[in-house]
């Protein structure tokens, strides 16, 4: 086990998309590969550096050989489109270029602000759904 401070983990696989989470503490589990990350930022870029989404969070943990991860605890973010999103958890899953929740989530896009019961937003479409339950709060 290693314990980090202020630490920087990039990930890619092939050159479609690159995931890069920053830290102020990690604490990496070398048997399994799993880093357990407090204060985080994340990137997710697709080829040619265009972001696909970002976010903030209280804590993180990153699968290193996949580069899946899982953010929990004050989940801020934002898509490559703008959109933004709060949510209490999230989770990236980079193989299917998926970024989902089943937690209640509030969204603010062009259109307004909407509130839900979990999102799927799909990186290589750019295409974010609001699921169950979606509630108009206010149209801009």
């Amino acid at each position: 086990m290693l314990r980090l401070t202020g630490i920087t983990f990039v990930g890619s696989r092939g050159s479609e998309r690159e995931v890069v989470l920053r830290s102020r503490r990690a604490v990496f589990r070398t048997a399994d590969r799993i880093a357990s990350l407090e204060g985080v930022n994340a990137l997710v870029t697709e080829q040619g550096g265009d972001r696909s989404f970002s976010m903030t969070c209280q804590r993180a943990e990153l699968n290193i050989e996949t580069n899946d991860f899982s953010a929990e605890g004050d989940v801020q973010g934002e898509t490559g489109d703008g959109q933004r999103y709060w949510a209490p958890w999230v989770r990236y899953d980079h193989d299917e270029g998926l970024l989902y929740t089943d937690a209640p989530v509030r969204l603010v896009d062009a259109a307004g602000t909407f509130r839900g019961d979990g999102f799927r937003y799909h990186i290589h479409e750019r295409r974010f759904r609001l699921l169950e339950n979606v509630r108009v709060e206010q149209i801009q």
